[in-house]
């Protein structure tokens, strides 16, 4: 497992915590992440890191849920949104790079759901 998802971990425990406390929820039942395609982030490692470090905690029962998010760009010239990967960042329309990117880089933390 990566140092990277153990971190991102540890701080979404604490951003629940913290958003709990403030609104009152005595458990939480359900946490949403969102992470975009190009974050380089593993879905797998998250969820695994997620067990480990939940125990103990107000999120130790919640579910996480983990929503990817569809690399996009903006063509500049055709004014067209279409996706694109790693290595892919060319319009399909015209073929020119775009460094207008839409999405792909999201990790934060959409939804927490609890009592």
């Amino acid at each position: 497992m990566l140092m990277h998802e153990v971190s991102i971990i540890e701080n979404t425990i604490k951003i629940v915590q913290e958003k709990a406390k403030e609104n009152n929820l005595k458990n939480v039942s359900k946490i949403t992440i969102k992470i975009g395609e190009l974050s380089g982030v593993m879905s797998e490692s998250l969820e695994f890191a997620f067990q480990g470090m939940s125990k103990g905690t107000i999120v130790e029962d919640a579910k996480l849920l983990i929503e990817k998010v569809d690399a996009k760009a903006l063509c500049d010239d055709c004014n067209i949104t279409f996706e694109i990967d790693h290595f892919n960042k060319l319009c399909p329309n015209c073929n020119k790079f775009s460094t207008n990117i839409l999405s792909g880089y999201e990790l934060y933390v959409s939804t927490i759901e609890g009592e």
